[in-house]
């Protein structure tokens, strides 16, 4: 008994389950795999297709239909030829070909969805930019049939003619057609007006001292308007009395440097610049005719250079009736041959005044629209070619931009006839530009004012009253009549005392009488030397011809301080009187055989 174990010692453990065979396991986990993996390619498949059935619902136009703000843009799809006639759908478009895959153009997508759900898409126009490739993809216009195709531009017209005797309306084509061979072919055309340009600047740099190659050289690559860049350096050519085959080539290469400046903006020109989204609705895509007359008519006089009329109109080939039909008993009906017109080199702007109305330019203030950083617009005042091209560079070639969104746009088509006799309307080109009718129109009043102009005086010497602000309105405010009867602004004392006091008064009295005096003086020496120069001419030619510059000087000078008016510049009129002087005591010495 002592040698017996308690009766707990003898209670016997659970037998342990026997292990599943090997087999059995391996078949479990072989179902496992088989019901998770059924399971994931199921997901898989479902997966699949339902990115398949989005992506192919996503690419249909109807689905850009679905969005409210692209209800105008849907609408002008299923109207336009790609859309109604092609079935181009606006991915062929919209994404370069190679681009819909890619993960830049699912980004673009999901910063659409993005700006959808938070409410910031359709607050602004939607700028879509369309690749030329896409434009140029296989299928489309890669066989480059339409750059030699003649396309007209414009709609027919309903003209008044007369046709055996009776007037008669008649339907007439458009007469611009459009090649765009002529301006997408820019290359070679570039590289012969880069030439062209090189070469009159070398010589122009050949002929004039280095100083003044070098204010040439600035005033060729102004880009103000084309009347007065023209008058700039034509008083540039006049102050250092350039001689006529310098003076040429320095207003040929002007012409030369903005052809190459335009050949440039061509270069490269995508497809988007001239055809854009109609805003009319009647169709997707249309050309936007203010892309053609901005790059025609910006900075060019009217019917030259690139604005020249014939480079895009066919003169018409019938005659037309130029005034209404006479009444019975009266005379005949009065008509024009356009084609005779031209041969005898009548200019288009004698009649056709009215067809551009407006101008392209641009202000700083345009371009604060997106750049509010002062770095962006710190050389705008002083640009030049070279700064409008790069201008273009960057936004036409790089950023899609429109020319509108830049320049002010231009209107450019006939005022209606029946509005030419009964509003002004047809004049108003020609009735906002004085300088059409009056060129250089109070030069030598602005001359004098500035000290700059007069022959034989190199320092400027501006009026002191330009340096504290004063324009010409600070003086002239009196209502008046000139000689001719019309009606004009004269300057009166009371703009002097409303600065200074009236003892100033005494002053100006002063400096009249001494300019009067002396421009009496010197008119008066001017005639007598005149006399003596023609008296020489006849007898002593040389000597006539050694005189001759001198008393042209004089005169100049003279007739420059009698049209200028001294008061503008009392100083500037004394140095000019002085120098007038000068030379007509030297005239008179090389007259009288002194100056031998």
């Amino acid at each position: 008994m002592a040698n017996e174990l308690p009766h707990a010692s003898h209670t016997s453990a659970p037998d342990p389950q026997p292990a599943p065979p090997h087999g059995a396991r391996r078949r479990s986990w072989r179902r496992f795999f088989m019901l998770n993996g059924l399971a994931v390619l199921c997901f898989l498949v479902v997966a699949a297709v339902g990115l398949a059935g989005t992506e192919y619902y996503c690419s249909r136009a109807s689905f850009c239909g679905t969005c409210h703000i692209m209800g105008p843009y849907y609408d002008s799809w299923a109207k336009d030829i790609h859309g109604a006639k092609l079935g181009a759908l606006c991915i062929d478009c919209h994404y370069a070909p190679g681009e819909r895959f890619t993960i830049k153009a699912k980004f673009k997508g999901l910063s659409q969805v993005a700006s959808y759900f938070s409410g910031r898409y359709g607050t602004s126009r939607p700028r879509a930019h369309v690749s030329d490739d896409s434009c140029l993809r296989s299928g489309c216009h890669n066989d480059q049939a339409y750059l030699n195709k003649m396309l007209p531009i414009g709609e027919p017209r309903v003209e008044k003619r007369i046709v055996g005797g009776l007037e008669t309306e008649v339907t007439r084509a458009p007469t611009v057609n459009f090649f765009h061979s002529k301006h997408l072919d820019a290359s070679a055309k570039l590289a012969e007006a880069i030439a062209q340009r090189d070469a009159l600047a070398a010589r122009v740099r050949a002929a004039a001292a280095p100083d003044v190659a070098t204010q040439l050289a600035v005033a060729t690559i102004s880009v103000a308007p084309a009347e007065v860049r023209i008058a700039q350096l034509g008083g540039l050519l006049k102050r250092i009395d350039a001689d006529p085959s310098l003076a040429q080539d320095a207003f040929d290469l002007m012409e030369a440097e903005h052809r190459v400046t335009r050949l440039r903006q061509l270069d490269g020109l995508n497809c988007t610049a001239c055809h854009m989204f109609d805003p009319s609705g009647n169709a997707h895509i249309a050309i936007d005719r203010t892309a053609c007359y901005t790059c025609h008519f910006a900075n060019e006089s009217f019917n030259r250079g690139t604005a020249e009329c014939l480079k895009c109109h066919q003169a018409p080939t019938r005659s037309v009736l130029v005034h209404s039909r006479p009444a019975a008993g009266v005379g005949d009906a009065v008509l024009m041959d356009h084609q005779d017109i031209v041969k005898r080199n009548v200019d288009c702007e004698s009649c056709h005044a009215d067809v551009v109305r407006g101008d392209t330019s641009v202000s700083i203030r345009d371009c604060t629209h997106c750049h509010d950083q002062a770095r962006f617009t710190q050389d705008f005042e002083t640009r030049t070619t070279q700064t409008v091209e790069e201008y273009h560079r960057v936004h036409v070639h790089g950023q899609r931009a429109r020319c509108v969104d830049c320049h002010r746009a231009i209107q450019h088509g006939l005022v209606e006839a029946e509005q030419v006799a009964s509003s002004s309307g047809f004049l108003e080109p020609v009735l906002n530009d004085c300088r059409h009718c009056h060129p250089n129109h109070h030069s030598k009043q602005v001359g004098m004012l500035m000290g700059t102009g007069g022959r034989g005086i190199t320092a400027t010497t501006p009026n002191a009253m330009i340096g504290s602000r004063l324009n010409c309105r600070a003086c002239h405010t009196k209502p008046a009549i000139d000689e001719k009867g019309d009606e004009v602004i004269r300057a009166t004392q009371q703009g002097c005392i409303a600065c200074h006091s009236e003892d100033y008064l005494k002053l100006i009295d002063q400096w009249r009488s001494e300019i009067d005096t002396y421009l009496q003086e010197m008119e008066t020496q001017l005639v007598a030397a005149t006399a003596a120069f023609e008296r020489t001419v006849a007898r002593d030619p040389a000597t006539a011809d050694e005189a001759r510059p001198l008393l042209d000087q004089a005169r100049e000078n003279i007739r420059f301080v009698r049209v200028g008016g001294g008061l503008h510049n009392r100083h500037y009129a004394l140095q000019l009187l002085d120098n007038a002087r000068q030379s007509l005591e030297r005239v008179n010495a090389i007259l009288s055989g002194g100056g031998r």
